[in-house]
């Protein structure tokens, strides 16, 4: 091979390198775009500390296994979902209702009384376990949460069950999905702020009551409270 074939072969193989780089870029997926439950105000120190303060172990939710991945799924219609691999939680959705929860029940309501997130093992810690139902995601239509959900006192034999189902309205947009989310999280760990309050303005009623009153008459009878919203 002459020295004119030999550049010719080099300029032919840049030119095959330049092309298959090409190639490979326009068929690169997109960056994924991670998305969070997240509150727009989480708990601080300064909002806790007013006394009496109160702990909520917020156990981790159980959510379905149809969602129990890092994609978002979405709903295409009443039997088919759609995995979204460039659509992603942040961190397990598991986790995320867990804290977005947690944040909203914790957030402060101008009341005589304030809650910590924490494992503090006394009498003031309310444990809180979440089963998530269904959680679906509708485009452009709504998100929606199903979830049973319950309250017990770490030193009281009671537990408060409650069922929670909120569908929020969506725009088009996985932002607008994922804010539906945010806004029916909000309203259900608001319920189980309430839920916790009435479960302490029971333990009150209970330790003043006068003995010939039974502690489980008046107040001290426990109730799912309404919806926020």
């Amino acid at each position: 091979m002459n020295l004119i074939q030999s550049r010719a072969w080099r300029a032919v193989a840049r030119i095959a390198t330049v092309v298959a780089l090409a190639a490979l870029s326009a068929c690169a997926s997109p960056p994924a775009r991670f998305y969070t439950l997240g509150t727009d105000r989480e708990p601080t120190r300064e909002s806790v500390t007013v006394s009496p303060a109160f702990w909520i172990d917020m156990r981790v939710a159980k959510v379905p296994v149809s969602v129990a991945r890092s994609q978002i799924v979405v709903q295409d219609d009443a039997a088919r979902v759609r995995i979204l691999e460039d659509e992603r939680w942040a961190s397990p959705l598991a986790d995320e209702l867990r804290n977005a929860l947690l944040a909203a029940a914790t957030r402060p309501t101008g009341r005589p009384d304030t809650f910590q997130p924490g494992h503090a093992e006394d009498a003031r810690t309310y444990q809180v376990s979440v089963d998530v139902q269904r959680f679906e995601s509708w485009p452009g239509s709504h998100a929606l949460i199903d979830v049973t959900w319950s309250v017990r006192k770490s030193n009281d034999s009671r537990t408060l069950t409650c069922r929670s189902i909120v569908s929020q309205p969506v725009s088009a947009g996985y932002d607008a999905l994922v804010n539906g989310h945010r806004v029916a999280v909000r309203r259900i760990g608001a319920q189980i702020g309430d839920a916790v309050r009435e479960f302490s303005a029971s333990a009150i009623v209970s330790a003043t009551a006068p003995a010939r009153v039974p502690a489980s008459t008046g107040s001290s009878v426990l109730s799912c409270p309404a919806l926020a919203g």
